[in-house]
């Protein structure tokens, strides 16, 4: 089994790819001091991981913890995916391909391989990220926006009277109270940005064009926005699977404990050993004579006459066909048996 990780800035999702495809993702939050502990609950019972595929946003720090945590459980290094120039038909439209985050380039190839149309991918995640691909598979870049979490923290630090936590408020077009209010208020503002971004879109592409939503203010969101857009919750983990089926005869790099190093070692320098004693102990070889090495020639085919050439035969010429009349040339009318 293949694990695949998709680790945002706030919230790590994961899900397990195996014969049968990938199964139902699962997530945590993310604690911006560690995800060890996190770690602990939810993967301390998994058992026969293969190799791990992560697709990280969160910096170094994350991946170190991540990486340390899989060693010691499975003694497996994870292989974090990058940003590429161009793999599986999408061709990334960055100056510096890298550049472009993970997450935005897994779903642009999740996103392509059953496209029909340009595709926009809407991911509201901290931040909202805005991209397009093509048809054929060129993506033609993209927007990014303050997320909902980032506009009400936003309100609130920069607001003395403000103190309270504004998650879990309740939504009302007029709110009667002022957490209400920010909670609604952002709603507001992403959706009618996004509404925006699709009228647009629709614009430039003749309507032959797919929205897309994901990323975990998606469900909020939906009810807001016009019905044709998808949502799409696990298009990252999605694009990882391209990745790991790719690697399909590789897994993650595997260190080999001392006792294995140990035993190879051993192997190596016996197998050298015995190739060693073979080489003495063998006979040399003969030698050819020069009469071996002479070729063997059929008495029976020499001076042996050659059979006489027969004669060539004269082809006999066919009788000229006689010249169309003037009436059979002329006239198109005529069956072709009559010409």
């Amino acid at each position: 089994m293949k694990l695949l990780v998709d680790i945002g800035n706030s919230r790590v999702k994961w899900a397990i790819m195996d014969d049968n495809g990938l199964t139902e993702s699962q997530s945590f939050d993310r604690n911006k001091s560690g995800i060890k502990a996190s770690l602990n609950k939810a993967w301390k019972t998994l058992a026969d991981i293969k190799a791990i595929y992560v697709a990280n946003v969160a910096g170094e720090k994350i991946a170190e913890q991540l990486s340390d945590w899989t060693q010691k459980q499975w003694n497996l290094t994870p292989k974090f995916i990058q940003a590429e120039k161009k793999h599986f038909g999408v061709i990334n439209a960055y100056d510096e391909p890298e550049k472009l985050g993970v997450d935005r380039w897994l779903s642009l190839i999740s996103a392509r391989q059953h496209a029909r149309l340009a595709q926009c991918i809407i991911d509201c995640g901290t931040a909202i990220t805005v991209d397009i691909v093509t048809k054929a598979g060129q993506h033609q870049g993209g927007m990014i926006i303050p997320g909902i979490s980032i506009m009400k923290s936003s309100l609130v630090n920069n607001t003395d009277a403000l103190t309270a936590d504004t998650d879990n408020q309740e939504f009302k077009t007029l709110a009667t109270n002022t957490y209400s209010a920010i909670h609604t208020g952002t709603l507001y503002a992403v959706t009618a940005t996004i509404e925006r971004i699709i009228s647009d879109l629709k614009e430039s592409f003749n309507n032959r064009i797919r929205f897309i939503i994901t990323g975990g203010d998606a469900e909020a969101l939906l009810p807001l926005l016009s019905d044709d857009v998808h949502h799409y919750p696990d298009i990252v983990l999605r694009g990882l699977a391209f990745y790991a089926r790719q690697d399909k005869t590789k897994t993650s790099v595997r260190k080999k404990t001392k006792p294995e190093q140990d035993e190879a070692t051993a192997a190596v320098k016996e197998s050298d050993t015995d190739a060693k004693l073979e080489s003495e102990s063998a006979p040399p070889a003969k030698e050819n004579t020069q009469n071996d090495a002479q070729p063997v020639t059929d008495s029976s085919t020499k001076d042996k006459p050659k059979p006489a050439r027969k004669p060539r035969k004269t082809r006999a010429t066919k009788p000229k066909a006689a010249a169309k009349t003037e009436t059979q040339a002329s006239d198109t009318s005529l069956p072709e048996e009559a010409i």
